[in-house]
């Protein structure tokens, strides 16, 4: 008793300190999820807990040295507090792509962007400084005598320790999204690519090549394999259409799976050699590139975005986190724009797909199986209900892939759309689910091959050898090496084992 009623105040204020912390930000990052019972809220409320006991522990250490507590947290509170306020109103996930758009926005658009009520919250956030540094300078206990001091170190490792155990628990939740986020921004990109000759050249003229870079499709949930439901409706009527059920690659999340499908890079490559880039070398064969995408870029494959010609990313405050995000269909009236049906072109249209979290990524109208997905918390959700939503996240890639195709049929021109997904999805196998983890299901990527009746015309025998090579075991390696060879491309080096076309 003599020792609480020692360190009654100190314990008060570091209660305030962090009941104030966990309202203005931490708090944000549960704000939008999607909960469906007492056991989900239950599951999320035990992980803000967590979260707030790490922050506590390195609160108290910022509270150690009253200069630098003084000077440093009302900075980093009201910054963190103005960031919360998106998080809050707007759903926005924080990333590497959001500080980037943040860091790079003109002056004039953000200036766009200060509202009344991002003012007040500012200002409320401004007034809980003052409450807090006040109550602060009251303070007359030593910290570094405290019974407290053992339970911040505590709460201090359990970050380390939480993160080694699985990553991404707390690194994607507010305050530390933001920091990890700031050191991807500013971080050097560990491709290290090689420079291109300039004598690099193509040999083909006016071939389309329209590749659409899918996110978590397996390719055994695809009706055009067999998949005994319906969930390719619109393709599995289309002619020139080709699905190849073995594709192959352990890489199973985005950020080492795209870098390896648009270099010159071995599935099991360790990147100690600099790699070619597919769209620098486009570049310098004097082949048009675009690239439209609706996920916010990482670090690991933006490269690939800054080198295309053209660039443009739908909705680029909402990564995949946010549960708000634009559903790929945005993407559409882009792409129709910067099509060019009569010369050299490499179009990369990048989706979200069916990534986690699945009822985000269809409209209302392809909720065609049910009962569907409730809750954010997996275990919350019968595997009836995972693998129903999942499918109708395919029902949905069905019609984009049609309306793709409808549009460019009409042009008669010569093109061949690709579509593949970086990995697949894991949808219960050995009590697992999504991707990232090791599992034959997610190294199973969806892979199709459309083709016009001008390139069937033009290039009969590269059709006859892609249905002959339809059910061979196809590494993702092929990409690279087939579009070199498809455009042929003079001065650069490819694995002609490795051609599909």
């Amino acid at each position: 008793m003599e020792v609480i009623k020692k360190y009654k105040q100190q314990l008060l204020f570091h209660l305030i300190l962090n009941l104030t912390v966990a309202v203005f930000v931490t708090y944000a990052s549960y704000y939008h999820i999607p909960v469906f019972s007492l056991k989900d809220f239950g599951f999320y409320f035990g992980h803000f807990l967590a979260l707030q006991f790490s922050v506590f522990g390195f609160l108290y250490f910022l509270t150690i040295n009253k200069y630098i507590f003084r000077i440093c947290f009302p900075v980093l509170f009201v910054l963190f507090s103005g960031i919360a306020f998106w998080v809050y109103t707007q759903d926005i996930g924080i990333s590497q792509g959001i500080i980037q758009v943040s860091l790079e926005t003109r002056m004039d658009i953000a200036l766009d962007l200060i509202s009344l009520p991002f003012i007040c919250y500012l200002f409320a956030s401004v007034v809980a400084v003052y409450f807090i540094l006040t109550y602060y300078n009251r303070q007359k206990t030593d910290p570094l005598k405290s019974p407290l001091l053992l339970l911040a170190i505590i709460g201090a490792a359990s970050f380390s320790f939480v993160e080694s155990y699985r990553y991404g628990t707390f690194n994607r939740r507010l305050p530390y999204n933001v920091l990890v986020s700031a050191r991807e921004y500013f971080g050097q990109n560990n491709l290290a690519l090689k420079s291109i000759d300039k004598n690099v050249k193509a040999e083909t003229d006016s071939l389309n090549v329209i590749f659409i870079l899918g996110e978590s499709v397996r390719a055994d949930h695809l009706q055009l394999n067999g998949y005994p439901r319906n969930t390719n409706p619109l393709l599995s009527k289309r002619k020139n259409i080709l699905s190849f059920p073995n594709a192959y690659t352990p890489l199973t999340y985005t950020a080492i799976s795209v870098p390896q499908i648009l270099t010159n890079a071995s599935l099991s490559d360790d990147y100690s050699k600099a790699k070619y880039s597919l769209i620098d070398v486009l570049n310098h064969a004097h082949i048009a590139t675009n690239w439209i995408g609706n996920q916010t870029p990482e670090k690991s494959y933006e490269i690939f975005i800054d080198q295309s010609q053209y660039k443009k990313i739908v909705d680029p405050l909402h990564s995949e986190l946010s549960f708000q995000k634009d559903y790929d269909e945005k993407l559409l009236p882009i792409f129709k724009e910067c099509f060019r049906p009569y010369q050299n072109q490499f179009t990369t249209i990048h989706m979200m797909g069916s990534h986690w979290w699945y009822e985000t990524r269809y409209p209302e109208s392809f909720r065609k199986f049910r009962p569907v997905i409730r809750s954010k918390h997996v275990a919350s959700n019968t595997a009836e209900e995972m693998i129903n939503s999942y499918d109708n996240t395919i029902v949905y890639l069905d019609y984009f892939i049609n309306e793709v195709i409808a549009f460019v049929e009409k042009q008669n021109s010569n093109t061949v759309l690709i579509y593949l997904a970086d990995h697949g999805e894991i949808l219960g196998e050995d009590n697992q689910w999504l991707h990232a983890q090791n599992s034959k299901a997610s190294e199973n990527p969806a892979l199709l091959i459309w083709y016009s009746d001008g390139f069937e015309k033009k290039y009969g025998g590269i059709v006859a050898n892609l249905k002959s090579r339809q059910n061979n075991k196809t590494d993702l390696d092929f990409f690279f090496n087939s579009i070199i060879y498809f455009y042929k491309i003079q001065g650069i080096p490819y694995d002609r084992k490795k051609v599909i076309f």
